[in-house]
């Protein structure tokens, strides 16, 4: 597993919110609600993230919470959605490629690795990088975003 330390931009966004099970119950959302809600807005090429609330192995799976954002342009205001900050700073970046099914398995890999060699920054939550123009697959479910950790100093 390739792992990069990146230093990030704050990163102003909006974000309609899923409460439930990880995994592929997410990828539903993503399809069902947060796809036709950015394209009603005109943002489907515009960065997305979709952050983690909660730690799912302390965590009920009914009491997730999981953040979708997008990145809107200045001066752009979305009244249908909440507005928040992805707080920048110091995060072990790395590359994912497959499907609901499998991410949890990946974010499980890439924070063992990670934390045996960085200290966590409980203080900011991890989260899901979908850089303008990351793929989609319709037909598998098969996407690619980066998986990003926030580390200490």
């Amino acid at each position: 597993m390739n792992i990069a330390i990146v230093e990030r931009a704050p990163v102003k966004v909006f974000y309609l919110r899923y409460t439930g099970p990880y995994g592929e119950p997410l990828g539903k959302f993503w399809r069902n609600t947060v796809a036709p809600w950015l394209a009603d807005h005109g943002l489907l090429d515009c960065p997305r993230y979709g952050v983690a609330l909660d730690n799912p192995m302390n965590t009920a799976p009914g009491k997730c919470r999981y953040d979708a954002c997008v990145e809107v342009p200045a001066g752009l205001r979305l009244p249908d959605a909440c507005e928040s900050t992805i707080l920048g700073g110091r995060y072990a970046l790395t590359h994912f490629k497959g499907t609901g099914a499998g991410i949890g398995a990946a974010w499980a890999a890439f924070a063992a690795a990670c934390f045996a060699s960085h200290a966590p920054d409980a203080q900011r939550p991890p989260f899901e990088h979908y850089p303008r123009g990351a793929s989609f697959d319709a037909r598998t479910g098969v996407f690619a975003c980066e998986l990003c950790l926030p580390v200490g100093s």
